[in-house]
């Protein structure tokens, strides 16, 4: 048995994936097998793959169709025949001694998995482009050296960089959990499955892989796979429930409806009438759901129903765009009025002080 399987699904990266093989064939400890999930791609990387499995027989290639990040992770978990599994991408890569690194710091404080820090870099300019997302400076405040479980960062977990190269896991301990498969974010719920069951991680405050910026990743374009929020989000309520977190639950509806509401809003005109009619489809799928979920009965917010209930009373995107801009109107128009009625109850203390003032002997000599 081998120490570490690198899981790496590859679709489309001829452009990176010598650089990212590059990286894990020559790293510090070798002990390690490559599983490459060749996930149909359609270019050379197939080709880039089968040259370097001939020279270097850690390498196992397994080609389907593409099936998507999650499938092909999954696939890679199933093929693991070794102590400790890490995925990356095969358009990034890692430092030379990253896994040396970590097997290092996982023996040594038996954990179920590592979260360390990741290098964000432009593809075309080489420029670094680091942020708290991905270095969790907060979470170093937190825990600093110690080993550390849920209920230490309980206020903050669903705030953690969420993505399975930033992770070093125990095999024996991700046995269970398996990716969401067919959906963007993927990440979201195998991670925070793995923090709510885990008694023992670690975050090493170093940064071991690069993440690669893409110029197609920079780009403005919509897509409706950014919607897979939803989904996700509701698979993330379930767990929550399975765990007893439900502190979580008003994050996790912020997210399903203001930031999905936020995706529309700030969209192309051209793109709206898709997005719409795509959003109405998902919450009329977990309508039943949400609806006998106590937190959405008695604790969702009111400009969250209402874009709730603006979408599946809307038969157009323009519909559902102007209930939810009436409402907002309305509600800044309220709080103007309330606001200038606080101002004018000001002002007639102030009235009246005065007349106090100038009733008093004191001002009427000063006057005089």
């Amino acid at each position: 048995m081998v120490e570490i399987s690198v899981i790496v699904p590859v679709y489309n990266v001829e452009k990176y994936l010598e650089e990212c093989l590059d990286h894990i064939t020559h790293q510090t400890f070798t002990d390690i097998e490559i599983i490459c999930i060749n996930d149909g791609s359609t270019d050379n990387s197939a080709n880039i793959l089968n040259e370097f499995g001939k020279n270097d027989n850690r390498i196992r290639i397994i080609s389907q169709k593409n099936q998507g990040l999650g499938a092909s992770r999954n696939k890679g978990i199933e093929l693991a025949k070794s102590d400790y599994i890490y995925f990356m991408d095969g358009d990034d890569y890692l430092e030379l001694t990253a896994l040396e690194e970590l097997l290092e710091i996982s023996k040594k404080h038996n954990l179920d998995f590592a979260i360390f820090k990741i290098s964000n870099f432009n593809e075309t300019t080489k420029e670094q482009i680091n942020d708290e997302y991905y270095s969790m400076p907060y979470l170093k405040k937190r825990v600093g050296e110690n080993v550390f479980k849920y209920d230490d960062v309980s206020d903050i977990a669903l705030e953690l960089a969420v993505n399975a190269y930033g992770s070093f896991f125990k095999r024996q301990f991700i046995d269970d959990l398996r990716f969401p498969e067919g959906l963007l974010f993927e990440d979201n719920v195998f991670f925070t499955k793995a923090l709510f069951k885990a008694d023992r991680v670690y975050f090493y405050d170093k940064y071991l892989y690069n993440r690669r910026v893409r110029e197609d990743s920079l780009s403005n374009s919509i897509s409706l796979g950014l919607l897979d929020t939803i989904e996700i989000s509701d698979m993330l309520l379930d767990l929550i429930d399975e765990y007893g977190y439900g502190r979580h639950k008003g994050e996790l509806y912020y997210r399903i409806f203001t930031n999905i509401y936020s995706l529309f809003e700030d969209a192309p005109d051209e793109c709206k009438p898709d997005l719409f009619f795509e959003i109405k489809r998902r919450y009329l799928k977990f309508s039943d759901k949400w609806q006998s979920d106590e937190y959405f009965k008695n604790d969702l917010s009111k400009r969250q129903r209402h874009i709730y209930d603006s979408a599946l009373k809307s038969d157009s995107g323009d519909e559902f765009e102007s209930r939810v801009k009436i409402y907002d109107r309305q509600r800044k128009i309220n709080k103007l009025e309330k606001e200038n009625k606080n101002i004018e109850r000001k002002l007639e203390t102030i009235r009246k002080e005065n007349e106090l003032i100038k009733s008093t002997k004191g001002f009427k000599l000063i006057k005089k």
